[in-house]
């Protein structure tokens, strides 16, 4: 099941939208705020309760919605944000917190549903990809890869960094876990660091940043890290 959340202050406007997300042939449940405040007090509490955020670009006041989205994509990179407004005014810059649509009210039903269809097949394609993973303890699990943040090389082993806080230690070299890990959306950007491009929040001051975490990029990797990054994050459009 998909979950979505629809932030839109008009009633009317919310309403037509949650008829067109429970008319589509996805299994979505939906909850509706009706100001930002309600929906931070969710959202940033627990940053992956929704899959789907749909916002206006302006709700209480005038292009607070992009400063919503601009809040929402820092704290979440893989949440689908999906604008739907009156004004063409901010379509530019909808691309800088990497929205996967904007539509104009009153929209077409089929126009949502390619936004959600889009989303929906690319988290599939990301959640069948897993790694087995043999533990310092001698036992294997299986780590599914869009869960990995990032993974770093210290001392003989590889230590991956999950989504939900987990560390898992193995010993490997990272040039064998750069060959068990799927080439779209990993990048080794360092001799000692492979991050999950999925969930990086920034390219800084030659840095990745992730969950506010600093990762280094070697002069190396510097011109790849960030065509890399550029080159994934507009592939999300």
């Amino acid at each position: 099941m998909l979950r979505a959340a629809i932030c839109q202050k008009n009633k009317e406007k919310r309403e037509y939208i949650l008829s067109a997300i429970q008319a589509l042939d996805f299994d979505i449940d939906v909850q509706e705020f009706r100001n930002i405040y309600d929906f931070k007090d969710i959202f940033d509490a627990q940053n992956t309760a929704f899959d789907i955020i749909v916002l206006d670009t302006s709700i209480q006041q005038e292009g607070d919605g992009l400063t919503l989205a601009g809040h929402i994509r820092k704290l979440n990179g893989k949440v689908m944000i999906l604008f739907v407004t009156e004004s063409e005014q901010y379509y530019a810059q909808a691309f800088k917190v990497f929205a996967t649509g904007y539509l104009l009210y009153p929209f077409d039903v089929k126009e949502i549903e390619n936004c959600i269809a889009f989303y929906n097949q690319k988290t599939k394609t990301e959640r069948r990809a897993s790694w087995m993973v043999k533990g310092k303890g001698g036992n294997w699990c299986r780590i599914f890869c869009r869960n990995i943040l990032f993974v770093e090389s210290d001392n003989r082993q590889v230590i991956l960094h999950l989504d939900d806080g987990t560390i898992v230690e193995s010993y490997a070299k990272l040039s064998q876990a750069e060959q068990e890990l799927p080439d779209k959306g990993f990048l080794r950007c360092h001799q000692s660091y492979i991050v999950n491009l999925y969930y990086v929040d920034e390219i800084k001051n030659g840095k990745f940043w992730i969950q506010g975490k600093e990762i280094p990029i070697s002069r190396k990797y510097q011109k790849l890290a960030k065509e890399g990054y550029y080159d994934y994050m507009f592939s999300k459009l």
